[in-house]
């Protein structure tokens, strides 16, 4: 933290990710406690109306205010994205750690093999399978992503503890007869976690993004329960003569995407040696 505060005073890009994160965070929220309308009650005789003081970002097809839903909808793409890339940040990281340490195991090998064939197939169809499989909802939606990610952590765990454990404090450690699970605690995994943590704020991002996508396949957080990707897919029929509708969504997922890109990159500049 000495070193982010340190080397960052001048850098603008992660002050504004932050920034933008932060008011993420302030509108998910404190958010819902200030719109005053019930992102769930159908009104017909307000449907489709355009923007006003009333209706500050308009209705939808039901007559339900986009503000209020965009606003309850942030809270579950957060969710799915944060905690699904925490089940396999622990996860695919903990496999990739024992398979590259003990890598001329037939254990680590099988897992190897495993991750090899999952990286075959794109992270959204991998997400799409198992959603099709146990049916949509929130706790099943963080499940697909979190498996469809698992093996992007557990190739980059497994190949940064390959070339760290051939270091040579690492070797004389081994030596002197510590054990591995000591060996684990004190050396591998403090030099494992910096690379990890930098991707999973990168990969965020894009756990967002595939949360976004199930939804308006219908096979995310079922509807009527607001996300940025069910609003979607509720105004998309009406592009042509409510663009707005369909754009704001499309700035919330953006606004989300870009903080936590700006802020991985930034940390990947400031914990890798090589870039300082």
């Amino acid at each position: 933290m000495r070193r982010v505060v340190r080397f960052d005073k001048t850098n603008m890009p992660l002050w504004i990710g932050m920034v933008m994160l932060i008011t993420l965070i302030l509108v998910t929220s404190l958010g819902p406690h200030f719109v005053t309308y019930d992102p769930l009650k159908v009104n017909m005789g307000e449907r489709l109306e355009p923007v006003s003081e009333k209706h500050l970002l308009g209705t939808d097809q039901y007559g339900r205010d986009i503000l209020s839903r965009m606003v309850h909808g942030a809270k579950y793409s957060l969710i799915v994205g944060v905690v699904s890339i925490g089940i396999s940040t622990l996860l695919g990281s903990s496999f990739g750690i024992v398979a590259g340490y003990y890598s001329n195991t037939k254990f680590a090998g099988l897992i190897v093999w495993i991750a090899d064939i999952a990286m075959a197939f794109p992270t959204i169809i991998i997400g799409v399978i198992i959603a099709m499989l146990f049916g949509p909802g929130l706790e099943n939606t963080i499940m697909a992503i979190a498996v469809g990610f698992s093996p992007r952590f557990l190739r980059l765990a497994r190949g940064v503890m390959l070339s760290i454990k051939e270091e040579n404090y690492v070797v004389a450690a081994r030596s002197l007869g510590m054990t591995d699970l000591r060996l684990f605690w004190a050396h591998l995994i403090p030099n494992v976690v910096s690379p990890i943590i930098i991707m999973a704020t990168i990969w965020t991002s894009d756990a967002i993004s595939l949360e976004v996508a199930l939804s308006f396949l219908g096979l995310g957080v079922p509807p009527p329960t607001p996300s940025w990707g069910t609003i979607l897919q509720d105004n998309l029929q009406f592009i042509t003569i409510r663009p707005f509708s369909v754009i704001w969504p499309c700035i919330a997922v953006a606004w989300a995407i870009q903080s936590l890109n700006l802020i991985g990159d930034r940390f990947r500049d400031i914990l890798d040696p090589k870039m300082r």
